[in-house]
């Protein structure tokens, strides 16, 4: 059953996100043409402030979705009902936190904006930002149950419907009336219905949650749920600080013009991200389920899986944005819009070291270990900002960049998984670190071979994109593949994909039948 729930996840969300992300660059695309690269730096600074805003959930949605694996597996609906009830109050309240909390920054804007901006109405732009933000939190809430329940499917056809329906709205509002209000405004519209939509879905599939009740949990189980919580709160704000303020720094120092050009590659990374993220976290919860019940020697051969996974997927997507990302964006928008070589370099190096925790992560979260290390957290936040803050000055944009890396590298790069071994595999962590760094290299050596050999074939700019994109493709894979051929990880993950493959024929005939 994970198996199979894991393989509709990723279906579903890969494919929805592939229909949403093209609309999205067709989106991105018009208003560069029709507005000016100002208003995708305005859009880019004011979503990390909202990002910021975003802390005051508290982790409220891991936390839930952590504590509603047992009892669903369980079928012990008082405390499913009882949890969802927390949960539906304590997102209204942080509603209306966000709300106050965005309209006091709003006299600030000006402070976070170096130099001049042609845009008018930014208030007004600010403020429709902020209650697309804050609507969210009033229905939100129910898509916990779905997705602790092994259904991220549900969702993901849900919101593809609804986001490829806002995007083509939008592309008609800015083709034919230029104006960023109205579409803001289709946005909002449209997230409210999405969120509502949903809502109602968790309704019909677990019907016991309109019952009428006053479930609460006993005085021990909030103790327990309300310390997790603390600890998840520190992590938040961690990642808020580390992922959030970018763009805020990069318009402070930098200016809004450099922030719209930093979007663009940061909207390709973010595309990429969101793939690989359905195809990771929709197995989430299983690793939930395979907690509860597995062994730590099963425990441990799945984590090694899922970081060999992490290092494959990531490691070619590095090496092919590498050689592909500046090419793609002179083709896309013009080479006005293409930073150095160096810069590049750290926006990739920041995507891998990012992706290669995500084994990390996902044993942390589905695992409960929210307390151990709690503090660390705010540590690699400090260093995050204060790194940016200096870097930002010496060096530009590549600066910010680098001081994300070194906070992650000094922080969790090696806590989390220290972490994970001791409590959870019981057993040394050692193993994992030579790992990391052979990983590294290889993805480093790939990378280095496809450059040389593109630099040789130069040709033009359309020519060019398909040479480096085949070398990218088939020199990483080819060299994987002799290195781990004979891998355990490398099997067990070959023979999950044979699996898929059977129970995904399966699936279409069911369909054609």
């Amino acid at each position: 059953m994970r198996v199979e729930n894991s393989l509709k996840n990723i279906i579903y969300g890969i494919t929805g996100q592939l229909l949403s992300s093209v609309m999205g660059f067709i989106v991105r695309t018009v208003i560069i043409y029709t507005l000016g690269i100002e208003y995708v730096g305005i859009e880019g600074l004011f979503s990390s402030i909202l990002i910021m805003l975003s802390l005051t959930n508290l982790g409220f949605d891991t936390a839930i979705i952590y504590s509603l694996y047992k009892p669903l597996a369980e079928n012990n609906y008082y405390r499913v009902r009882a949890l969802m009830n927390l949960y539906k109050k304590a997102y209204r309240i942080i509603g209306i936190i966000v709300l106050v909390i965005g309209l006091t920054i709003l006299p600030f804007l000006p402070y976070l904006m170096n130099g001049k901006t042609h845009i008018s109405n930014i208030n007004i732009i600010y403020l429709l930002l902020l209650i697309n933000s804050v609507s969210s939190y009033y229905f939100v809430y129910k898509q916990s149950i779905i997705i602790a329940d092994q259904r991220n499917h549900i969702i993901s056809k849900i919101h593809s419907l609804f986001i490829i329906t806002s995007n083509l709205f939008q592309i008609a509002i800015l083709l034919f009336s230029h104006n960023f209000i109205f579409v803001l405004t289709i946005q909002i519209m449209f997230r409210m219905i999405e969120n509502l939509f949903i809502s109602k879905k968790a309704d019909n599939l677990y019907p016991y949650l309109n019952e009428k009740n006053n479930d609460k949990l006993t005085k021990e189980e909030r103790k327990e749920f309300f310390g997790d919580l603390y600890a998840l709160l520190l992590y938040k704000v961690s990642g808020v600080m580390i992922n959030g303020t970018d763009n805020i720094i990069i318009s402070k120092f930098l200016g809004i013009y450099i922030v719209g050009i930093y979007s663009n590659y940061l909207l390709i990374i973010s595309t990429i991200n969101t793939f690989l993220g359905y195809l990771f976290y929709s197995i989430t919860a299983s690793i939930g389920n395979l907690n509860v019940n597995e062994s730590p020697d099963k425990k441990h051969l799945i984590f090694n899986v899922l970081n060999f996974a992490n290092f494959w997927i990531f490691g070619v997507c590095t090496v092919v944005l590498w050689n592909l990302i500046n090419p793609f964006i002179t083709l896309w928008v013009g080479n006005q819009f293409v930073f150095s070589n160096y810069i590049v370099f750290a926006i990739l190096l920041n995507f891998y070291t990012t992706g290669l925790q995500t084994a990390c992560t996902s044993f942390r979260e589905t695992t409960g270990l929210f307390k151990k290390g709690k503090y660390r957290p705010i540590i690699a936040a400090i260093v995050n900002l204060l790194a940016s803050l200096y870097l930002v000055q010496k060096i530009g944009v590549a600066g910010v960049l680098w001081g994300t890396v070194i906070s992650r590298l000094l922080t969790y790069f090696w806590y989390d998984p220290y972490v994970i071994f001791k409590y959870v595999f019981q057993r040394s962590v050692k193993k994992y670190f030579i790992k990391y760094i052979f990983f590294l290299l290889l993805v480093f050596i790939s990378a280095i071979i496809t450059n040389i050999l593109g630099n040789l074939l130069d040709y033009s700019t359309l020519i060019n994109v398909v040479i480096r994109g085949s070398l990218s493709l088939v020199i990483p894979n080819i060299l994987f593949f002799i290195l781990f051929r004979k891998s355990e990880e490398f099997n067990y993950l070959l023979n999950i994909i044979r699996k898929i493959g059977v129970k995904s024929s399966i699936y279409r005939k069911k369909a054609f039948n």
